[in-house]
């Protein structure tokens, strides 16, 4: 699905990725541990095609990005690739439901079909009756489960979160990544997800650790 191989990046003067390899299988979940500072959301916005590589390729469903235009690679991120941003933004003028909608809107999904995409995928991650509300009115985590929800609800072929779990209580994460998990199972979704946190379980099928501009694997799932 994504595999990204010699991959360097500077940010601000510094090396931060270094000759970085990963590969992530369809229907897999990977995790990336590190840091704060090590190079995970350089990471993350590398493998969701929004920075290129200062060197190194970038592989999707084995298609090199590197050589596509920024149009090219703007169409592969709306149709395929899910982002969740760290930052969790949303659209303050738009309701819960019309910033999950947002992704479908874009796809140009008709409205009836759209509403009942969101809808679901709301209701799947913990946030029924908050349709009609405005981002300014919710919690953090609610605010983060909603940017989750848009990222999936068009059922990408890959899943990017940048610290998804990072406003999350233990239940709430959990259901987050048994969501994730589920559609992993059912249509083929992969995930690749960062945390700060070195020492949680979380259930997933590959786990790294990012220091010094590399990765290191430290678990791997028996296949399901």
């Amino acid at each position: 699905m994504l595999k990204l191989v010699g991959v360097s990046k500077v940010v601000g003067g510094e090396l931060i990725l270094r000759d970085l390899d990963l590969e992530i299988p369809g229907s897999a979940t990977v995790l990336v541990r590190g840091r704060s500072g090590v190079g995970k959301s350089t990471l993350a916005r590398i493998a969701a095609l929004l920075w290129k590589p200062d060197s190194g390729t970038v592989l999707f469903n084995g298609v090199d990005t590197c050589t596509l235009s920024e149009a090219e690679r703007s169409k592969v991120r709306l149709r395929h690739i899910g982002y969740v941003d760290q930052e969790y933004v949303l659209m303050p003028e738009l309701t819960v439901l019309e910033n999950v909608e947002l992704p479908l809107l874009l796809l140009g999904v008709e409205k009836k079909k759209r509403r009942e995409l969101a809808k679901d995928a709301l209701e799947a991650l913990g946030l029924k009756g908050l349709e009609h509300r405005y981002p300014d009115e919710l919690s953090g985590g609610q605010k983060q489960r909603v940017v989750i929800a848009r990222a999936l609800v068009k059922g990408p072929r890959l899943l990017v979160a940048d610290e998804p779990f990072s406003n999350l209580d233990n239940e709430a994460a959990r259901n987050v990544l048994d969501y994730i998990r589920r559609l992993s199972r059912s249509i083929g979704l992969s995930a690749l997800m960062t945390t700060v946190d070195l020492y949680g379980d979380y259930q997933v099928d590959y786990e790294y650790v990012l220091e010094n501009g590399r990765l290191t694997a430290v678990k791997r799932l028996e296949p399901r």
